[in-house]
């Protein structure tokens, strides 16, 4: 105990010496808030933003004097008067907004009316002054509109408050009982809100103070308040009462019971003219003024005023603010005359040190709370947090006890007291407790037990009180015995020495084992009892390895469990020393750059890393990573090997290139709050679709056939720093994994094929909490009509019934075919079987004249034979003519038929005449009609060469009225048709039966000595 009171002492004595060779300067500045704020050139509508909501989406809503703006966290949409478009605003200078039970926006307007937004379909309904309306609006400047719990809407004109009846859609008004003394003021109403006893209280042009008294269904005026300037504004708190705005007389506050009372009629209060008043969910008051944002705490009575500072481009953006309001999230926002500004309500966690202002390397804590800080080229800085006081110490090359180098890259207390100053090229220094000068410790080839190197990179106490330092050129331990060192280098030929000399960090377990990490070796264990080192190196090869071979932190949990910070590789855990077993986590699991600096356990457990792009905090039980940049209220990104410590106190310090930062990690806020999802826009083509139903609410959408390249527009309602939220969407039943997006938000899909979809989309806030739920919207891609089900349907029996027609073409077709072998089997039995019958019946009776001796009678035999045989060949011949498709066409008929014709009728000495006209020309027959025919014209002309004896024959074939028409005439001796026929032959009945079989008609004109004129019609399409 004697040697921590002696160490006390000593370190006291070095702040006292200390103090006297420093300069006064302040520790740290004053916190002040940051003001991130939107403008026209961002897409807001006008920059003179009066009323502010946010609707049960979750969308924020910003009334200017030129329209309405819709803020998604990065994109707005304007809603202005538009005199050609159905349900637009009636006036674009909004005064005052307020949202209903139903999620209807109401827009109170300067000189348009009150207004109702339907999310659903996207239009307004405007209520508007009417000359005579008793139920109408008093005119139409609403001042204000409020929508309370009860969920009635009430809007202020200059002609009272009215209260809208749903039922009817109309309004009710209620003013002020008459008075003595009238002023166009009185029932003027500026504002309106309820207290939580249910009570409706107005503020009036007049300066009045008033609540509805719905027993007589007038205003009734407060008579604690005594009239002044107009109210501007009302705000109730929870114990009842009212915080009351005036245009000339400040602030004021009317409790539930008692006197009012004037607030902050002083040089720090917010002065006489009040433009807004909001109460956060702290209870603390946020004024708008002429002058600035002023913030009350009734607590304590104070004030603190925000005003816009032109050199700094986080301040409030104009001195003027109109409006001030707190979103679900807990973020606040202004509205100023020069833009919308979020901002919130307490100064950032994280303290930026004045000096310096370039890179740190170094930082550590003594005994008395002093912070100790090694820059690039200022020295060694103390910060005194308890005096305020910071004190320089410099490199004096005059004074040999100075330090040795202005470029510090390590800094130790040890628990003597004694301060250890590592630089970057000249060696150790050393302060002693009580001491006014330092000591140096450098390389000297020539001296054994010197530091092994200049190039001091880190000095680290382990919990036995050894002193190590690690050197460019090897690790140090020194020996305060003998005041020297002993040198741990790298052995090419010991596998168990030291993996690489470029020593970066050093750290001694709770088992004693001392763990090295280097630049370029990996991290090496050493091993104090077998004086042995194991050294750990990435493989690429094994994912378990070390994820990189340059170190650059190693931490100890409260676990006992390792952690390892490299460059390039991200953050690692030891999770088996003895298989090399490491895990590794990196910029896709959520760490904002792979180099990891430093790292610091926190009380609650948590490590915190700082990197080349932020701080990150890292929780090991969820492997949850959340970052922080500039955006989160760092003074800079980029941070420093070497430049990280914990305070006593829990302060952590990180260095970086523009100075030094510390903080309170449970003073940091994080947004723990999923953000809201919503479809924000639909294109086809790159085109805004404009929808019945507005897609943030639409849950079905339906595309055509030709709608085949569409794209979804998404946000995520998060406005803490909305530019760090990100997303991952899938379209079910395309997409087969969730499409991480990052940052975008847009999904596009071309050329899906027809069915039902599903697109999902989730988002992160800025501090990466996933809303798993997000918000969906069924696609269904319509079919092309020869695609749909009932066409499907239709062309199924069209083909059935193709088919079956195909069969049924086919089943006639082989019955033709069977018909027409029946005939010519019919036609061979017939003709060629009596024929060869009778020949070889007569050829018998031949050869028995001829065996005895009849020759005449035998040549009378032979020659009837050889007409069997030219009958049979002729019938032959037909037969074949008729079975050939090459003689369907008419062409080959007539020309058969001519030749026919020619050779039976010149036999027989008759002049003919065979006409054909011009239309028979192209025609077909079937080979049935084909063979009918000719075999009817056959017989025609056979009995006209038999029996006629005729001089002349005329035969003609014309085509007329889709009819083929056959004409046999000659001037023969005819024949009575009713007397038997000549020969006994069948001729007439074959040839009926031959022109019935073509569905023809056959005429036949004779008479006794009058010729003969036979006439075949056969229907037949061209």
């Amino acid at each position: 105990m004697t040697y921590f009171y002696a160490a006390w002492w000593r370190m006291a004595l070095l702040g006292v010496l200390l103090l006297g060779l420093a300069v006064a300067a302040p520790a740290q500045p004053s916190p002040a808030l940051t003001f991130r704020t939107l403008t026209a050139a961002q897409g807001l509508s006008e920059n003179s933003v009066y009323s502010i909501v946010q609707d049960r989406q979750g969308f924020l809503w910003f009334g200017t004097q030129d329209g309405l703006s819709r803020y998604d966290g990065v994109e707005f949409r304007v809603f202005r008067n538009d005199p050609q478009r159905a349900g637009s605003l009636s006036s674009n200078f909004i005064l005052s907004l307020a949202e209903d039970q139903q999620g209807r926006l109401w827009v109170g307007t300067g000189g348009g009316g009150l207004c109702r937004y339907n999310p659903v379909t996207g239009r307004f309904q405007a209520f508007e002054y009417e000359q005579n309306d008793v139920n109408g609006l008093a005119d139409n400047f609403v001042r204000v509109v409020f929508c309370d719990p009860q969920g009635q809407v009430w809007a202020g004109t200059e002609g009272g408050l009215h209260r809208f009846v749903p039922a009817k859609k109309h309004f009710q008004r209620f003013v002020h009982a008459v008075a003595t003394e009238e002023n166009l003021r009185r029932n003027s109403v500026r504002a309106i809100t309820q207290t939580p006893n249910g009570t409706l209280w107005v503020g009036t042009g007049e300066g009045r103070i008033s609540f509805l008294n719905r027993r007589t269904g007038h205003l009734q005026p407060d008579p604690r308040w005594a009239a002044a300037s107009a109210v501007t504004c009302l705000q109730p708190d929870a114990r009842g009462g009212l915080w009351i705005g005036t245009e000339t007389d400040g602030l004021w506050y009317l409790p539930a019971t008692g006197p009012a009372r004037a607030i902050g009629r002083r040089p720090d209060g917010p002065g006489e003219a009040i433009r807004a008043l909001f109460l956060d969910r702290q209870h603390e008051l946020w004024v708008g003024t002429n002058k600035g944002l002023v913030h009350y705490q009734p607590a304590t009575d104070s004030f603190r005023t925000y005003q816009h500072q032109p050199n700094a481009p986080h301040s409030l953006p104009d001195n003027v603010v109109l409006s001030v309001f707190q979103d679900r999230s807990g973020l606040l926002w202004t509205g100023t005359e020069a833009g919308i500004s979020s901002f919130e309500g307490r100064p950032s966690a994280f303290a930026a040190y004045p000096e310096p202002k370039g890179p740190v390397w170094a930082v550590g804590e003594d005994g008395a709370g002093r912070v100790w800080v090694g820059t690039e080229s200022t020295g060694l800085i103390c910060y005194d947090a308890t005096t305020g006081q910071r004190r320089t110490f410099r490199h004096d090359p005059r004074d040999p006890g100075s330090l040795s180098e202005d470029f510090i890259r390590a800094v130790c207390i040890d628990t003597r007291g004694r301060l250890w100053v590592g630089t970057q090229s000249q060696g150790l220094d050393c302060l002693e407790p009580g001491a006014t000068r330092f000591v140096h410790y450098r390389h000297d080839p020539a001296v054994p037990g010197s530091l092994s190197e200049d190039f001091v990179r880190t000095v680290y106490q382990d919990p036995k009180g050894r002193l190590w330092v690690g050197t460019e050129g090897g690790l140090n331990r020194y020996n305060p015995a003998t005041n020297d060192f002993t040198a741990f280098r790298h052995d090419p030929q010991d596998p168990h020495s030291l993996s690489n000399n470029f020593v970066r960090v050093v750290h001694q377990d709770r088992t004693g084992l001392v763990w090295v990490g280097t630049g370029g070796g990996g991290l090496c264990r050493y091993n104090p009892v077998t004086r042995q080192f194991v050294a750990f190196r990435a493989d690429d090869h094994n994912p378990r390895s070390l994820s990189s071979n340059f170190v650059r932190s190693i931490l100890e949990d409260h676990t006992g469990r390792l952690w390892v910070g490299t460059e390039g590789g991200g953050l690692c855990r030891v999770d088996d020393a003895a298989r090399g077993w490491f895990t590794t986590f990196r910029e896709p699991q959520g760490l904002p750059n792979d180099v990891v600096y430093g790292i610091l356990e926190d009380a609650a457990r948590n490590l915190w890393l700082s990197t080349n792009k932020g701080l990150a905090r890292f929780t090991p039980t969820n492997s949850q990573f959340y970052t922080f940049d500039t955006r989160d209220g760092l003074p800079f990104d980029e941070f420093n090997a070497g430049g990280y410590y914990r305070g006593r106190g829990g302060r952590l310090y990180f260095g970086g290139v523009q100075g030094l930062v510390s903080f309170v990690p449970a003073a940091v806020r994080t947004n723990a709050v999923p953000p809201p999802v919503v479809l924000t826009g639909f294109r086809k083509f790159n085109q805004p679709v404009e929808l019945d139903t507005s897609i943030t609410v639409r849950r079905r959408i339906e595309l055509a056939p030709s709608d085949y390249f569409f794209s979804l527009e998404f946000a995520a309602l998060n406005f803490r720093l909305p530019e760090k939220n990100r997303y991952a969407y899938m379209l079910e039943n395309f997409d087969p994994d969730w499409v991480q997006a990052g940052t975008k938000r847009e999904a596009t899909y071309t050329n899906l094929d027809p069915g039902t979809y599903t697109f999902r989309v989730r988002a992160t806030n800025n501090d990466g909490i996933w809303n798993p739920t997000g918000t969906a919207l069924t696609i269904v891609v319509k079919p092309h009509w020869y695609s749909t089900w009932w066409f499907r349907v239709l062309i199924s029996w069209v083909l059935f019934g193709l088919l079956f027609l195909a069969y049924r073409l086919r089943v006639r077709q082989l019955l033709a075919l069977e018909r027409v072998r029946h005939n010519i089997a019919r036609d061979l039995h017939d003709d060629m079987g009596s024929t060869l019958s009778s020949i070889s019946i007569l050829s018998q009776i031949a050869r028995t004249h001829q065996h005895n001796q009849r020759t005449e009678q035998a040549t009378a035999l032979l020659d009837q034979i050889g007409d069997s045989s030219r009958r049979m060949l002729d019938a032959m011949d037909d037969i074949v003519w008729t079975i050939n498709p090459a003689h369907d066409s008419m062409e080959d008929v007539v020309a058969r038929m001519r030749s026919f014709a020619s050779d039976v009728l010149e036999a027989r000495g008759i002049d003919f005449t065979f006409r054909v006209d011009q239309s028979v020309a192209g025609l077909r027959l079937n080979m049935r009609a084909r063979r009918e025919f000719f075999l009817l014209f056959k017989e025609a002309v056979n009995n006209l060469a038999k029996y006629a004896q005729c001089q002349q024959a005329a035969i003609a074939l014309v085509y007329e009225h889709h009819r083929l028409v056959l004409t046999v005439e000659d001037d023969g001796i005819g024949f009575d048709p009713a007397a038997p026929a000549q020969g006994g032959g069948n001729g007439l009945t074959n040839m009926r039966s031959r022109a019935a079989a073509m569905k023809g008609v056959l005429e036949i004109r004779t008479a006794p000595g009058k010729g003969t004129v036979l006439r075949l019609n056969v229907p037949l399409r061209s």
